[in-house]
């Protein structure tokens, strides 16, 4: 991806409708200057400690500082100054030129937004225009400098035409609705008269403003003047719309790649530029009458707006069903199904890097994610696909297919793959904003959707595959003791299945049953301590197992005494001797080589019958038994002492 200019995106919250024009400001001047964007995105502002924002915040540990020639950071968004300072250290560290979007960072290029000069332009219009001479001011929090220096402005304005602020017209709606309202009652208890305009901080307050005007009989425009501040999209949905100032967005983005650019071919920049917001004299001050058929439109928007999330969520839940029910067959099909669906909604590129064990879930099943380092190590890329070419799981450093798409995409964004402040991996995709001749795909307004939904979908999966892991251990558990033989209870399964093949089947076998008992185990737990005792057993079993075949089972019946059971063509008797043979030859070598203080012989005995309906089991196993403690008789003292000659 070396063969471009790449300019990296720093932000939260994208799929906020606020941050489109500036998204796309930012992504249409990278473009005319033929740079590439890498957006990281955290859906969490991650200004409140949870574990949601925990696992958001992860997604800025993956910036790719060796291969940006520039970074803009949309400061305002990111509210949390620790990981905010670690962006632009780890910036500087690998000398990358960063722009700053409405938050000044010190060291850095700052766009800011003229707000002093909209908000005063807003107070002289509401004053000098409609000549209102009392204003109640609904401020945000008490203390807060944007909300205290536009207080300020109200009165040194008001003041500049004989007029007065006085604090019971102060209104603290805290930038929100509800203190907004609790704070309009409040003051409709009081003594005081409607004023003549209401100038809000923020649009927000501005339309609980309006509603509670509303509610309590008033007209606006036509009793009370109504302004707010900012521009945001839920206004575009009020009636009457407001009187405003919008913060030029675009404009700010396409400045912020224009100051990186400039920094790249050497000229001087200076370190800051100032844009002013976009005045909007609307219904709510009287300066553009309500037209309703406006208000028609726009609830129109709304509905395919509604209609639209319906379909989205519709199809996200059938997502995480189609994906849950593809965890049962294995990797392929959990990647074959989010591709799918994937597809679905047009992302040119798209990819899921997780840990290397995601899906290789180790024995010790409560460690098998969260003791992994992350340390670029080879990762499963669960799916990547490039324009609609799916590719199927693999395993390594990094993404093969990214600079293949990076031919014809030109805005890459990236998220937190996490299971609440777990972190599993990172995905991408590759978004279009209709610029660079493909089809628009940008819509982040679905973003958080998607990735809320995919992250649960994985979580599904990877518990899915735990859950297998403790099942299958279980049932193991359940016919198996800790040598790995089967116990009584697997044992009588197991061979109730071959048996039962062998006559679907028709063919003419014969089951041999070698019945063995460890000589000297008490001794060896007396004598050396049942450390040593279960060192035995294990030896022993081991020795049972190294000699079985296809069509047998080795089982410990308890203690010491075992059980192998083979199916066999020939002779069964003749067959056991050959695999006695070979359990005493292994046991033998361990004897010889092990340095134990004691030896680990048995005596065995073997019965077999051809294999047919109706077959007795448990008197085959009491024939070979018999024939075993007649050779244990001939063993001398071999159940009490048997120790290295």
């Amino acid at each position: 991806m070396s063969r471009y200019r790449y300019i990296g995106v720093c932000m939260s919250k994208i799929e906020e409708m606020f941050y489109t024009d500036l998204y796309r400001g930012i992504a249409a001047r990278a473009l005319e200057y033929g740079c590439k964007l890498l957006i990281y995105n955290s859906f969490s502002d991650l200004y409140n400690d949870d574990k949601f924002s925990e696992g958001e915040k992860n997604i800025f540990t993956r910036i790719r500082y060796d291969m940006l020639d520039g970074l803009i950071i949309l400061g305002e968004t990111i509210k949390n100054d620790e990981v905010l300072n670690d962006i632009v250290s780890n910036a500087k560290k690998n000398n990358i030129y960063v722009v700053s979007i409405d938050k000044h960072i010190e060291g850095c290029y700052n766009v800011e937004y003229n707000y002093r000069s909209s908000f005063e332009a807003i107070v002289r219009h509401v004053v000098e225009k409609h000549n209102c001479k009392t204003i109640n001011v609904v401020a945000g929090f008490k203390g807060n400098n944007f909300s205290d220096e536009r207080v300020a402005c109200c009165k040194r304005i008001m003041e500049e035409h004989g007029l007065e602020l006085i604090p019971e017209r102060i209104l603290y709606g805290n930038f929100w609705s509800e203190p907004t309202a609790r704070a309009f009652d409040e003051f409709m208890k009081s003594k005081y008269t409607m004023p003549d305009a209401f100038i809000c901080c923020n649009d927000a307050m501005a339309i609980t403003v309006c509603s509670k005007l509303t509610e309590y009989g008033f007209s606006v425009p036509r009793d009370v003047i109504v302004t707010g501040f900012d521009g945001i999209y839920e206004e575009q949905f009020n009636i009457p719309r407001l009187t405003t100032a919008c913060q030029n967005t675009g404009l700010a983005g396409e400045k912020a790649v224009d100051a990186i650019i400039a920094h790249l071919n050497g000229r001087e920049t200076g370190n800051l530029t100032v844009i002013d917001h976009r005045l909007v004299w609307s219904h709510s001050c009287g300066c553009k009458p309500i037209d309703y058929r406006e208000a028609t439109g726009k609830i129109t928007d709304l509905f395919h707006m509604t209609d639209s999330d319906n379909s989205y969520d519709s199809n996200m839940a059938d997502f995480s069903t189609a994906t849950t029910a593809a965890v049962t067959y294995g990797i392929k099909e959990v990647s074959e199904t989010v591709l799918k669906f994937n597809n679905t909604y047009g992302y040119y590129y798209y990819a899921l890097s997780l840990k290397e064990d995601f899906m290789n879930i180790s024995d010790d099943y409560e460690d098998f994610i969260w003791d992994s380092p992350d340390n670029g190590s080879k990762r499963l890329i669960l799916c990547e696909s490039v324009f609609g070419k799916n590719y199927e799981p693999y395993y390594d450093t990094g993404l093969r297919h990214i600079e293949e798409a990076a031919e014809s995409i030109n805005i890459f964004f990236f998220w937190s793959v996490h299971f609440r402040e777990e972190t599993v991996g990172y995905g991408v995709m590759g978004l279009s904003t209709g610029n660079d001749g493909h089809a628009a795909n940008d819509d982040t307004r679905h973003l958080l959707r998607y990735t809320r939904y995919l992250n649960s979908v994985l979580e599904i999966v990877n518990s899915q595959s735990v859950l297998k892991k403790v099942i299958a251990k279980l049932q193991s558990l359940y016919i198996r003791d800790h040598t790995g033989l089967y116990n009584r209870r697997g044992f009588y399964k197991e061979i109730g299945e071959i048996i039962g093949n062998e006559l679907k089947n028709n063919t003419d076998s014969y089951l041999a049953i070698i019945s063995a008992d460890m000589d000297g185990l008490k001794y060896i737990n007396d004598t050396y301590g049942h450390a040593e005792g279960d060192v035995a057993i294990k030896t022993f079993a081991d020795a049972l197992l190294s000699v079985s075949g296809e069509k047998s089972i080795c089982s410990r019946f308890g203690g010491d005494e075992f059980i192998i059971a083979c199916v066999c063509d020939t002779d069964p008797a003749e067959k056991g001797k050959i695999i006695i043979k070979d359990v005493s030859a292994r046991l033998e070598d361990f004897n010889n080589s092990s340095g134990k203080p004691f030896k680990v012989i048995g005596s065995f005995g073997v019965y077999g019958e051809k294999i047919a309906h109706g077959m007795d089991i448990d008197s085959i196993i009491k024939r070979a038994d018999d024939l075993m403690y007649k050779e244990k008789s001939r063993h001398k003292g071999s159940r009490k002492r048997v120790p290295r000659t």
